[in-house]
């Protein structure tokens, strides 16, 4: 009787509720990014039509547009840093100043700036400091005319959130951009991020955000992209596909709602007196970009002004993706642990009623589908190797289920690879749409593992308390062309 109960109410019941569980979590998501297709195919649709009215040749024209800085932190670059900040420097801007942060670099960083540039040391004490940070050094200025609009900040170390808010207390314009040193940014990317502020009128935009291209193998000169090729290597050409289905499909769609919560860090243009309000990027989290775009929101919430947070279709700012397995899992455990971090700072946004639908509807999403989704297919994983063991699993069943789900996974990414080729022409011989369709369709089967166990590596390091800041990102710089 005892055994007969016992496998009645162990096997049949843990089972059939496990499955009902994890079928109807992946419902759900199918349910979300399907609508995610529908609203970002809108947004994109949109975005394009303002642009007709509003024209990047139109903005450089106006009188009245806001002046911006572009705020670089770097942090031992010495490899690329000359390429990069010639690349941050051609920037097609009529009032944009550009202020690199040298966060105590260790290499030779700061004396091939001084060398290239012509840099001359002026006095730091004059700096008001409206956020907090680890003590400044020296202010460089060029002596050369072609770059006057270049600012060199040297100071101690205190991490990448601290030397951006050292660049934001040294800046005196309306907006600032935050980018990191090793991006290369489209030469019109100030004068296409700067339009939604142009455009709104009965919101205040407090985040603009660009999209991000993956520039591995391509050929850099004189700080430009000047040949876009796909990565010859697996690990970072996946993360094209990757870049392309989450900036895409998803943060096109939140944009088109208002329920944008991340702009990327190498990449988001705020209005600087919104980020001295919140006092600037948060130092003790690693997920700061996600930490200070919540704050915000809630910041906003709080005033009860109306505001909005926008995403560019455009690929406006091309990175170099970490180009092996190794250099991949510590990037996703710190996206990891900070998503973490950022979740818990904020758990009073939960079912809020205060802060309207992102108490209600966005920062749920972000718990139960972001936060949520590793733990759920990693306690997938262990399910289905428990229930084999005892036998429990209808296997056709669990084979025809598996393959459903790898066939709709496919199937977006095939929409978004195409919207993307339609929407640009970045990608568009018929050897590159083939190469990046297969790397969709073989996503599932080596690179999606490895996110998985990035990922819960930085939940275990949370879970038992294991300190680990960013890790090495170790970079291979991009092919530069000397004709």
């Amino acid at each position: 009787m005892w055994d007969s109960a016992e496998g009645f109410f162990g096997s049949y019941y843990i089972y059939w509720i496990s499955v009902y569980l994890f079928i109807g979590y992946g419902a759900s998501l199918l349910t979300l990014y399907l609508s995610g297709i529908f609203l970002a195919r809108r947004s994109i649709k949109r975005t394009k039509q303002r642009s007709i009215f509003l024209r990047a040749e139109d903005v450089v024209s106006a009188t009245d547009i806001p002046s911006v800085t572009v705020v670089a932190p770097a942090y031992n670059e010495g490899l690329t840093i000359i390429e990069n900040v010639k690349s941050l420097l051609s920037i097609q801007y009529p009032y944009y100043e550009l202020i690199l942060v040298n966060d105590g670099s260790k290499d030779d960083s700061l004396q091939r700036l001084i060398d290239e540039f012509d840099l001359k040391r002026q006095d730091a004490t004059f700096i008001t400091q409206p956020i907090p940070t680890a003590s400044v050094k020296h202010i460089y200025k060029s002596r050369k005319k072609k770059y006057t609009h270049l600012t060199v900040i040297d100071k101690n170390n205190g991490g990448k959130a601290d030397a951006i808010n050292a660049g934001v207390n040294f800046a005196n314009t309306e907006l600032v951009i935050f980018t990191d040193v090793d991006c290369i940014i489209e030469q019109d990317a100030i004068l296409k991020m700067v339009r939604p502020y142009l455009e709104e009128d009965d919101k205040e935009i407090i985040g603009c955000g660009g999209g991000i291209g993956i520039a591995n193998d391509s050929v850099i000169k004189n700080g430009i992209l000047i040949e876009l090729k796909l990565p010859s290597r697996l690990v970072p050409m996946n993360q094209v596909v990757e870049y392309i289905r989450a900036f895409l499909l998803g943060r096109m769609a939140w944009s088109e709602v208002n329920g944008l919560m991340l702009i990327s860090g190498a990449f988001g243009m705020y209005p600087r007196k919104r980020v001295i309000e919140v006092g600037g990027f948060n130092p003790k989290t690693v997920g700061e970009d996600l930490e200070l775009c919540i704050r915000l929101r809630k910041h906003m919430e709080e005033q009860k002004i109306p505001y909005k947070v926008v995403y560019l279709p455009e690929t406006l700012c091309w990175t170099e993706a970490p180009s092996d397995y190794n250099i991949l899992i510590r990037q996703r455990d710190r996206w990891a642990r900070g998503l973490w971090e950022t979740i818990s700072l904020h758990r009073d946004l939960l079912f809020n009623r205060k802060y309207g639908k992102m108490g209600m509807l966005y920062y749920p999403y972000w718990l139960l589908f972001e936060f949520g989704a590793p733990i759920v297919e990693f306690l997938g994983v262990i399910c289905l190797i428990a229930f084999g063991i005892f036998g429990w699993i209808n296997w056709p069943f669990a084979i025809l289920l598996s393959f459903a789900a790898y066939l709709v996974g496919c199937v977006f990414s095939t929409i978004a690879i195409f919207m993307y080729i339609k929407s640009f022409d970045h990608y568009t011989k018929p050897k590159q749409i083939i190469e990046l369709l297969l790397a969709a369709y073989l996503e599932p089967f080596y690179y999606h593992p490895l996110l998985l166990y990035g990922q819960m590596l930085g939940y275990y390091k949370k879970i038992f308390d294991i300190t680990s800041g960013w890790g090495t990102m170790t970079r291979k710089g991009f092919k530069v062309s000397k004709s």
